[in-house]
């Protein structure tokens, strides 16, 4: 995908301080979030990767300032996201593992250089 392919930021989809979102919006925004993520999470794209990190703390921040009997129907909602969620994660781990080990690499050539 081109980057002019790519969909509006997810930044684009919550509303202005996250507030009245129900739980289809509030499910449908943090499955985008995700999605952009995980893209981001593949290009290592760290600006694009801190995007979406931003617009999931919106929906959680959301989540949070949503009414007590609101809340019950989004923290569900958010339950259907746990694979995902956790899935990103291991991703996220195998980048950091990757970028260390590209480093170290490029220090050893450096010193291997020298020497």
């Amino acid at each position: 995908m081109k980057i002019t392919d790519r969909p509006r930021s997810v930044m684009d989809r919550v509303a202005p301080g996250g507030q009245g979102m129900t739980a289809e919006e509030l499910l449908t925004t943090m499955k985008a979030a995700l999605a952009s993520e995980r893209d981001a999470i593949r290009r290592l794209d760290a600006s694009a990767v801190m995007q979406a990190s931003a617009a999931k703390e919106k929906v959680l921040q959301a989540l949070r300032e949503a009414p007590e009997t609101e809340r019950p129907a989004l923290v569900e909602a958010l339950r259907e996201l746990k694979v995902e969620l956790g899935r990103n994660l291991v991703l996220l781990a195998h980048a950091r593992d990757y970028l260390r080990g590209a480093v170290e690499l490029v220090g050893r050539g450096r010193l291997d250089a020298k020497l």
